[in-house]
C-alpha cells in the first residue's frame, strides 16, 4: 500500500453528438453519443488510512457535497466494499466543473478515486471487476474511467467503443448560473417523445465512425436530443447557443442534459475574438477557454 497522498487530474467531457431514444424495458432510456474530454478539470487528491471509512472534503464549489452522497465517496466505498479491505479513504475534492452542467465533473471526479486506488493498494481490482463498478457508479464514469480522448457510446453509454481520433481545437464553455436536472430533462423528454413517434436504436441504426472521422464531418452530424426541452424550460440556454452560432464555430450545442454549451473553433484567435460577443447582454455565465479532446 502507498503511503501518503497520491493526486490527479479529472477532467471534464462534452458530448459532440447525444442522441437519446424512448425508454426500455429495463426503465432506462437507450442513446448514442461521442465523448469528448476536454482540457477542463476538478483536481482529485486521495490518501490510504488504516481506520475504516470514507471521508471527504470539498472546496471550490458550496453546491458540491461533502458526505458520503457524493459519487466520488461512494466510488471509495463501494471499491473498499468490492475488494473486501477493512481500510478508510481521505478524499479531496478542488471543484472547478459546476454540478448541474452536464460536463460530467462528479463522474469524472469518481473515475479518478477508483483509478487512485487502484495506484494506492497492493492488490487492485481486476480490470473486468473495475469496470463493472464502474458502470453501476453511472455510465459517465466508465468513460473517464477508460482513460481517453474520445469514444463512442451505446446503451445507457457504458458500451464503449474506439474513435478514430480528432485533432484537439480549441473550445468555449459557457457555464450560466443555472443547474439543469438530468432527471427532469429526461422526464420533459419522456413528454415530447410521446408524441413525436420516436424510434428505436435498432430503426435509428448502429452508432458508427464512419461520419466522424473529421471535424468537418462530425459537426454534420452534432445534436443533442435535449436541447428541445431544456431550451424550452431555461430559455437563456437558447440564447446562448444563437449567440455562439453568430460567432462561425466549427460546431456549438448543449452537453449531455445541459447546462453547460460548448462550441469548437479553428483557431484560439476565433474563440478570444467570440468571447465578448457570447457576454454581450447576457447575465450570470462564466466563460471558460478549454480545448479538445484532451
Amino acid at each position: 500500500m502507498i503511503d501518503g497522498w497520491l493526486e490527479t487530474e479529472a477532467r471534464a467531457k462534452v458530448n459532440l453528438l447525444l442522441r437519446i431514444f424512448p425508454r426500455g424495458s429495463d426503465g432506462f432510456h437507450p442513446l448514442q453519443t461521442v465523448f469528448c474530454r476536454i482540457e477542463f478539470a476538478d483536481r482529485v487528491r486521495l490518501a490510504v488510512r488504516d481506520e475504516v471509512g470514507v471521508r471527504i472534503t470539498v472546496a471550490g464549489h458550496e453546491q458540491v457535497p461533502a458526505g458520503p452522497e457524493n459519487l466520488a465517496a461512494r466510488a471509495a466505498a463501494r471499491f473498499l466494499e468490492r475488494a473486501e479491505l477493512s481500510l478508510g479513504v481521505d478524499i479531496e475534492l478542488q471543484k472547478r466543473i459546476p454540478p448541474g452542467s452536464g460536463l460530467g465533473g462528479g463522474s469524472s471526479d469518481a473515475a479518478a478515486v477508483l483509478r487512485l486506488l487502484s495506484r494506492a493498494l497492493d492488490t487492485p481490482l481486476p480490470s473486468d471487476e473495475l469496470q463493472s463498478l464502474a458502470a453501476r457508479l453511472g455510465a459517465d464514469v466508465m468513460f473517464f474511467l477508460a482513460d481517453v480522448p474520445l469514444a463512442l457510446g451505446w446503451g445507457r453509454g457504458e458500451r464503449l467503443g474506439a474513435h478514430p481520433g480528432l485533432d484537439p481545437l480549441p473550445m468555449l464553455l459557457a457555464l450560466p448560473d443555472v443547474h439543469v436536472s438530468t432527471a427532469q430533462a429526461y422526464a420533459l423528454w419522456d413528454e415530447q417523445a410521446g408524441s413525436s413517434g420516436r424510434r428505436s436504436p435498432a430503426e435509428a441504426g448502429e452508432l458508427d465512425d464512419s461520419g466522424l472521422t473529421s471535424w468537418s464531418e462530425l459537426a454534420r452530424h452534432a445534436c443533442n436530443d435535449f436541447e428541445s426541452v431544456v431550451f424550452e424550460q431555461l430559455p437563456v440556454l437558447r440564447t446562448l447557443k444563437q449567440r455562439f452560432g453568430e460567432t462561425q464555430p466549427l460546431l456549438a450545442q448543449l452537453s449531455g442534459s445541459g447546462s453547460a454549451l460548448f462550441a469548437v473553433y479553428e483557431t484560439a484567435r476565433q474563440r478570444d475574438q467570440a468571447a465578448p460577443h457570447i457576454r454581450q447582454g447576457v447575465e450570470g455565465i462564466r466563460l471558460v477557454s478549454a480545448r479538445g479532446p484532451w
